[in-house]
């Protein structure tokens, strides 16, 4: 009985520390020049655009960010709010452009960065 009880606890106590553990490790920044996370400061963004990342592993995450540095790399695109989340190797955007052709260049960009077949859903949707 005491067993099962110490158990039972020791599964809940780790239920809540491992998220907790986690949470830092999938926001640092990923240097597409390398092969794994850096501890660094992200990227920032000179142009005022918020372009964010969501995934639900490493390897997402690591997609997620590629696409995302392109999209910050891109000068066109200022203005532009956009969250990019990967899940099993798929991306996902949403978020709004200054336009039309901004919103299709948007999308143009995440396609070649993660593939044919890769971006499946998501809206981008034009301001102006």
């Amino acid at each position: 009985m005491k067993i099962r009880i110490l158990c039972g606890l020791t599964a809940v106590a780790a239920a809540f520390a491992l998220p907790a553990q986690a949470e830092g490790w999938f926001h640092h920044h990923y240097d597409t020049n390398r092969t794994s996370y850096d501890s660094g400061p992200p990227t920032p963004m000179v142009d005022g655009s918020a372009i964010h990342t969501a995934a639900s592993n490493p390897d997402d995450q690591m997609l997620a960010d590629k696409v995302a540095d392109a999209l910050r790399d891109d000068r066109g695109l200022i203005g532009a709010t956009v969250t990019v989340a990967a899940n099993d190797g798929r991306i996902s955007l949403a978020g709004s452009a200054a336009n039309v052709s901004d919103a299709y260049r948007i999308q143009n960009i995440a396609k070649s960065v993660a593939g044919p077949g890769r971006v499946v859903a998501g809206s981008i949707d034009a301001q102006g």
